[in-house]
C-alpha cells in the first residue's frame, strides 16, 4: 500500500545542489507534487513565512545557518513560523549529530547517502504518527513521551492525504 502526498508541501534546505536535487526527485518519486528549495536556512525561514510547508528536511551542515539553528527558530515560532513542522536532519555523521537534532527538537536524523526506502518509512511516520510539542524554558520540540496533537487543520490535512491513497473519499469541508 503506498501512501499519497500529493496534497503536501515539503521544503528542502541543503546548500548542494546536487544532494537538494536528489532530496527533490526521492520526494516526488514518494509523490509529493510540491516540493520547493533553499540553499541556506535565511531563503528557507523566508519560504516558511510565504508558502504553507507541512514537512522540512535540511542539511545540518548548510552554509550560513545551519540545521540545528534552523530547527531551534521554527521550535521557537520565530517570525510567525509554524513550530510543529515535522523536521528531518540529514548528515554525512548521523550518529554524532543525534543527541544535538534531539535536543534542538528534530523529528529525525537520516544518515547520506540517503536510502530511499528507510527515507520513505521515516517520512510516512513522521506524517502519519503526529507527535504533540513541548515547550519549556530547556526545550522545544517533539514530546518523546506520549502520542501528538497538532491543530486540527493540519490533522486533517494530512489525515486527508492519506486517505485520499487508499482511495477512501475525503469529505467535503
Amino acid at each position: 500500500m503506498t501512501t499519497s502526498f500529493k496534497q503536501l508541501n515539503v521544503l528542502v534546505v541543503h546548500n548542494s545542489d546536487s544532494m537538494r536535487s536528489s532530496i527533490t526527485e526521492m520526494l516526488h518519486a514518494f509523490g509529493f507534487k510540491w516540493v520547493t528549495g533553499a540553499t541556506d536556512s535565511e531563503t528557507a525561514v523566508e519560504r516558511l513565512t510565504l508558502n504553507h510547508i507541512d514537512l522540512i528536511v535540511a542539511d545540518y551542515d548548510e552554509d550560513g545557518l545551519d540545521g540545528l539553528h534552523l530547527t531551534k527558530m521554527v521550535r521557537a515560532a520565530e517570525g510567525n513560523l509554524d513550530p510543529n513542522l515535522p523536521i528531518v536532519l540529514v548528515s554525512l555523521s548521523p550518529d554524532d549529530l543525534m543527541a544535538q537534532a534531539v535536543n534542538a527538537g528534530a523529528n529525525a536524523v537520516l544518515g547520506i547517502p540517503i536510502v530511499a526506502k528507510d527515507f520513505y518509512s521515516m517520512v510516512c511516520a513522521l506524517l502519519r504518527d503526529e507527535q504533540s510539542q513541548v515547550r519549556s524554558s530547556h526545550y522545544s520540540g517533539p514530546n518523546r513521551r506520549s502520542d501528538g496533537n497538532r491543530s486540527t487543520h493540519q490533522k486533517e490535512r494530512r489525515r486527508d492525504a492519506i486517505l485520499e491513497s487508499f482511495g477512501m473519499r475525503v469529505r467535503e469541508a
